[in-house]
């Protein structure tokens, strides 16, 4: 049960326009252009900014009824010498209402006097099991499985108490409408910084930046956040991006080392 837990808190707590927004566009704020008359705005989005908390729920439920796949890349690098402190990607394929789902997740970090160093974990459900395969950074493998109806894994595959999270960490305004309905958001002052979700020992966050765009029906199809923080000891600055993609186009399918997992044992 303990190496079960280890698992579910590694992919919990290390694991994000038609693609992502570049460094120069999030930096730049600028007003959003005469609204053109008929469009509306997005669901959570109005002409003053944005309701994280209508936002992000507009987003998790336009994903509820479609398969999709959700990436999210996320870089620390310190300040002085720009050199990678840690870089971790996180995928996850997802079916319509969430039936059965994959996800696959690396880290690769630079530790202390052992140079660089990689973690894995992988994980499927069809509805029925959970499927776990955990690869530490000695390179020993432990596959587990377990009943779906006990699933701690991820119960927020769309990632919408993040996306709230940094909705609220800052203040917003609608930067770009489109003829289409989607519109562009950033933000750049902090609000509310302890809403962000950061990687563990990360204090003193400053300098935020943030760009979403916005699709017509909530979907935040990619985001990009941006800031300076310490950690531990060492200034960084932090990017993670996240996009969506695949709507209505992802296939989840199973991997071939499900067969070989073995059930775990409940307390």
């Amino acid at each position: 049960m303990r190496l079960r837990l280890a698992v579910l808190a590694c992919t919990l707590v290390l694991a994000g326009c038609g693609g992502f927004t570049t460094a120069d566009e999030a930096a730049t704020v600028t007003p959003a252009p005469v609204p053109t008359d008929g469009i509306q705005f997005p669901p959570g989005v109005t002409a003053d900014g944005v309701v994280p908390s209508a936002l992000a729920s507009a987003h998790a439920g336009s994903l509820a009824t479609t398969d999709y796949t959700i990436t999210t890349q996320q870089v620390v690098r310190e300040t002085d010498d720009d050199e990678v402190v840690r870089q971790t990607t996180h995928t996850r394929w997802v079916a319509a209402n969430a039936s059965h789902y994959r996800g696959q997740y690396r880290q690769n970090a630079s530790q202390y006097r052992a140079g660089w160093s990689t973690t894995a974990v992988d994980y499927w459900s069809n509805g029925t099991i959970v499927a776990t395969r955990y690869e530490n950074r000695r390179g020993e493998v432990t596959l587990l499985r377990w009943a779906a109806e006990n699933d701690e894994l991820l119960t927020d595959l769309a990632d919408e108490q993040r996306l709230e999270g940094e909705l609220a960490a800052a203040e917003y305004r609608v930067v770009r409408r489109n003829a289409d309905g989607d519109v562009v958001v950033a933000g750049a002052r902090l609000r509310d910084p302890e809403r962000l979700v950061t990687p563990l020992f990360v204090r003193d966050i400053e300098n935020l930046s943030v760009r979403m765009h916005v699709r017509y029906d909530g979907t935040v199809v990619a985001r990009r956040l941006t800031y300076d923080a310490v950690l531990s000891s060492r200034s960084v600055r932090i990017v993670r991006e996240t996009r969506i993609t695949e709507m209505g186009e992802t296939t989840v399918e199973r991997p071939s080392w499900v067969a070989n997992t073995t059930m775990s044992r409940r307390e």
